[in-house]
C-alpha cells in the first residue's frame, strides 16, 4: 500500500481585538494579518481558513472590539476543527491634538487545538506614525511598518514551531513598493462594502503599480464575477507576467482556462491548463477541467485517461468520480461506472441526479432492486425536477417489487 500525505495543519486567523476603533486601525491590522498568511504560505504545508470577517472584525470602523474570551477560542478552535488559531490585541493610543494613531502594541497568541495550550510572543511596539496625519488615514513608515510584519511573522511562526525558509525576506511582505498603493488595495480589502467599490480601489492600485500582483489578480476575480471575463483574462495575464512564484502561477492559469472556457476558447483553455500542471500537479480540478475539454472533440480515450490521473492524486475527488463514471457507463463498462457512482454517493448522498443515474447503471446491469432502491430515493429528494422525474418513469416502467400482485384487491365487504 502507497503511503498517504498526510492532511496539511489547519490554520485559522480570527480578528484582532482592539481597544480603539477607527479605519487606520482595522487597515493596520489587515496588513498585519495579509503579513502573516504570507509568512505561513511561504512555509507551504498549512491550510489557511480566515475567519475575520465572520467574526466582526470590521466593527473596529464603529467601536472597538474586545479580544477573544479563552473560552470562545476553545469554541471557535473546535467550531473550526482547526489545529492552530491565531488572534491578538492592538493596543493603541492617538495623538490629543491631531486624533492620529500615535502607538499601536501589537500583541499575538497562538492556540493549539491539539495540545490545549496558548503561546503569547512578545509584544510588538510600533511608534513610527505620521502625527500629523487625518485620524482617518493609515500613515506610516513603510520600511519600518514592514519591519514590524517580519518580526511578527518569524514570532508567529517559531510558536507554531517552524522555520521560514531563506527565500523570506522583507521583500515578500512589502507586495509593492509604494505606501499608497499599499493602502488602496487594503482599502478594496477590508474597508469597501461593494464589489463596485472593492474593484474602484483595486484599478486605482493597478494604475499606479500595473506590477502589484495582488491588486491585478483580485481585480481579475471581481471581474470574472460579473461576468466580464474578457478584461479578467487581460489582468490575469498580466498577473502571470509579473510573478515567479509557483503556487501564484497554478492559480493564475487555472482562472485562466475558466476565463477562457466562459468567452468559448477551450483550445485555449486547455493551453493553461496543461501550463498550471506544471506548477500544481497535486490539483484534480485541472485533471476534470481538461478532460472536459477533450471530451468536447470526443477523444473519450484523452478524457478517461485525465479523470483517472485525477482520482490518483484525490481519489474522493467528486467531480472525478462521476465524470469518470459517466464516461465508463456511457460505453458499457458497467463494472467500473458503479463503484464509482457508488463512491459519489458515500460522498454526497442527497444528490437526486447521482442516485437516478445509479439506478439506470443498475437496470443495465440487471440488478433491477438496487434501480428500484435509487430510483425511489431519487424521486423523494428531488420530485419535481429533471432526476426525479426520470426515476418516476423508470419505477413506472418496473414490473412490481417481488410479493406485490399485479391485480387489485378484491374487496370483502360485511367483515
Amino acid at each position: 500500500m502507497e503511503p498517504v500525505d498526510p492532511a496539511p495543519i489547519k490554520i485559522v486567523f480570527a480578528p484582532f481585538g482592539a481597544d480603539m476603533f477607527g479605519d487606520d486601525v482595522l487597515l493596520f491590522e489587515h496588513g498585519l494579518l495579509l503579513a502573516l498568511e504570507t509568512a505561513v504560505e511561504a512555509v507551504g504545508g498549512f491550510a489557511l481558513a480566515d475567519v475575520h470577517d465572520a467574526l466582526g472584525g470590521a466593527d473596529k470602523k464603529d467601536h472597538p472590539v474586545p479580544p477573544l474570551t479563552e473560552g470562545e477560542v476553545y469554541a471557535l478552535a473546535e467550531k473550526a476543527e482547526c489545529d492552530f488559531l491565531i488572534d491578538g490585541l492592538l493596543a493603541c493610543e492617538r495623538d490629543a491634538d491631531t486624533g492620529a494613531l500615535a502607538e499601536i502594541t501589537v500583541s499575538l497568541r497562538v492556540f493549539s487545538a491539539r495540545a490545549g495550550t496558548f503561546a503569547a510572543p512578545d509584544a510588538l511596539r510600533f511608534t513610527a506614525f505620521d502625527a500629523g496625519a487625518r485620524p482617518e488615514m493609515l500613515a506610516v513608515d513603510y520600511d519600518l511598518w514592514i519591519a514590524l510584519q517580519y518580526r511578527l511573522c518569524l514570532a508567529l511562526l517559531d510558536a507554531l514551531g517552524v522555520s521560514a525558509p531563506w527565500t523570506f525576506t522583507t521583500d515578500a511582505l512589502q507586495q509593492t513598493h509604494s505606501w499608497p498603493v499599499y493602502v488602496a488595495f487594503l482599502k478594496g480589502k477590508r474597508l469597501a462594502r461593494t464589489p463596485e467599490t472593492k474593484l474602484g480601489y483595486y484599478e486605482q492600485a493597478v494604475k499606479h503599480d500595473p506590477d502589484f500582483f495582488l491588486a491585478l489578480y483580485n481585480s481579475a476575480m471581481l471581474y470574472k464575477t460579473q461576468t466580464d471575463y474578457a478584461m479578467a483574462r487581460k489582468r490575469l495575464t498580466r498577473a502571470a507576467a509579473v510573478t515567479e512564484v509557483p503556487a501564484d502561477l497554478g492559480d493564475v492559469y487555472f482562472e485562466l482556462g475558466l476565463a477562457s472556457i466562459y468567452l468559448g476558447d477551450p483550445k485555449t483553455a486547455r493551453n493553461f491548463w496543461e501550463k498550471a500542471l506544471e506548477y500544481a500537479p497535486e490539483n484534480p480540478a485541472l485533471y476534470v477541467n481538461l478532460a472536459g475539454t477533450y471530451e468536447q472533440e470526443e477523444n473519450w480515450t484523452e478524457a478517461t485517461r485525465l479523470n483517472t490521473q485525477a482520482l490518483e492524486v484525490a481519489p474522493d475527488y467528486h467531480k472525478a468520480l462521476v465524470s469518470l463514471g459517466r464516461l465508463h457507463a456511457m460505453f458499457g463498462r458497467l463494472d467500473l461506472a458503479v463503484p464509482l457512482y457508488e463512491r459519489a454517493l458515500e460522498l454526497s448522498p442527497d444528490d437526486a441526479l447521482r442516485r437516478s443515474v445509479l439506478g439506470g447503471c443498475y437496470l443495465a446491469d440487471g440488478r433491477t432492486e438496487d434501480a428500484r432502491r435509487e430510483f425511489l430515493r431519487a424521486v423523494e429528494l428531488d420530485p419535481a425536477g429533471e432526476p426525479g422525474l426520470y426515476a418516476a418513469r423508470e419505477l413506472q416502467a418496473l414490473s412490481p417489487p417481488p410479493g406485490a400482485s399485479g391485480e387489485p384487491k378484491k374487496k370483502w365487504w360485511g367483515r
